[in-house]
């Protein structure tokens, strides 16, 4: 028999993956702005309190740019991406505003989205209840077929179709910006774990 069972909990980790994007008139100078505009960004967020383990570099490229014509190259841009963890949505607002004052247009928001940070407690009780599920609709056919449940046999623990981490409600938002304001509401919502269990049992 297969039971299925969902926990739900509010997130509570923004992820944040911003990047800065420079052009330069050559790839050294594109890099180099935004070796600087990174530096500022890394800088602030440290100020505000972010601890190393929750910034992450997550990708860094240059590419030329061309003219009109698609023949000649006009110049480059650089970017570098970083993921940040704010574990105090109330700092997601003022953090995208500092960055926008100290960078400007270089500055971009890829995606934020919500996290839990640890999802055991989750786990467990969406096992419990996808055995409880099992256990029930397991007895029910029992009764149906005029029989008794004996002792499990096996549980296995299986992939549920959907299953994993999902926001329930949570928000998640793509953007690109220049700016934004330190009132820029995150609303958690919740997050759920899915669980799915087959459970085979004895007749007594």
């Amino acid at each position: 028999m297969t039971g299925t069972g969902v926990a739900s909990a509010p997130p509570d980790v923004v992820v944040l993956d911003t990047a800065v994007r420079t052009p330069g008139g050559s790839v050294a100078e594109a890099l180099s702005r935004a070796d600087t505009a990174m530096t500022a960004i890394v800088g602030i967020a440290r100020e505000r309190g972010l601890a190393p383990a929750d910034l992450q570099t997550t990708s860094a490229s240059v590419y030329p740019q061309y003219d009109r014509e698609g023949v000649s190259v006009s110049g480059y841009i650089a970017q570098q991406s970083i993921r940040l963890r704010i574990r105090d949505r109330d700092l997601v607002g003022p953090l995208i505003t500092a960055f926008s004052e100290s960078v400007g247009n270089a500055l971009a928001i890829d995606n934020i989205s919500l996290q839990i940070d640890d999802v055991s407690p989750l786990l467990t009780q969406a096992r419990r209840l996808a055995f409880e599920d099992a256990n029930a609709k397991a007895r029910q056919f029992a009764e149906l077929a005029s029989r008794e449940l004996g002792p499990v046999l096996y549980v296995v623990d299986s992939p549920s179709p959907g299953g994993g981490l999902h926001a329930g409600g949570a928000p998640k938002r793509e953007m690109m910006m220049a700016s934004a304001s330190a009132d820029m509401p995150v609303e958690m919502g919740e997050n759920s774990i899915r669980c799915q269990v087959t459970v085979r049992w004895a007749w007594a």
